[in-house]
């Protein structure tokens, strides 16, 4: 490694930790907090819209103390001003990141995720690969088990 290199690499990591410092205090300023996130995103995965919304004869009503955090829409009659839709936030989003929280589930395109695959990349083009591996199983299979005719012209 040369003293450039070096020069440069220390800069870089003075730069990322200049910038993880400015989220940091941002953060603080802001009290967002680890666990305020994370309660957040479980109201959302956790929502149950019996503890939203009620309904009676009348139709639906939303309740006073529901959960409203979980709530992206309501939409109301133009006659009546009573809501008849109430969508959520998206349920699994927030349990995915729930989930990769808490280690539950690899990052998003982290070198865990594809431990187990092994993918080759030759340069070749797919369509190739595939139709010479589908060309060498019918010769194994015409060589191996079904004897080949002669041409007849």
């Amino acid at each position: 490694m040369t003293i450039k290199s070096r020069w440069l690499e220390r800069r870089r990591r003075k730069a990322a930790q200049a910038r993880l410092d400015e989220i940091a205090e941002r953060a603080a300023r802001l009290n967002i907090t680890e666990d305020r996130v994370l309660e957040e995103y479980g109201r959302i995965a956790f929502a149950d819209l019996r503890n939203i919304v009620e309904w009676d004869n009348t139709g639906m009503k939303v309740k006073a103390d529901g959960e409203l955090g979980a709530v992206a829409e309501i939409v109301q009659s133009a006659s009546g001003g009573q809501p008849y839709r109430v969508k959520l936030y998206d349920k699994r989003a927030a349990l995915d990141a729930i989930a990769r929280y808490l280690g539950m589930m690899p990052l998003a395109g982290s070198s865990a995720a594809q431990e187990d695959e092994v993918i080759i990349d030759d340069g070749e083009d797919p369509r190739r690969t595939l139709a010479r591996k589908l060309a060498r199983l019918a010769s194994e299979d015409n060589a191996g088990r079904i004897p080949r005719e002669p041409d007849a012209g």
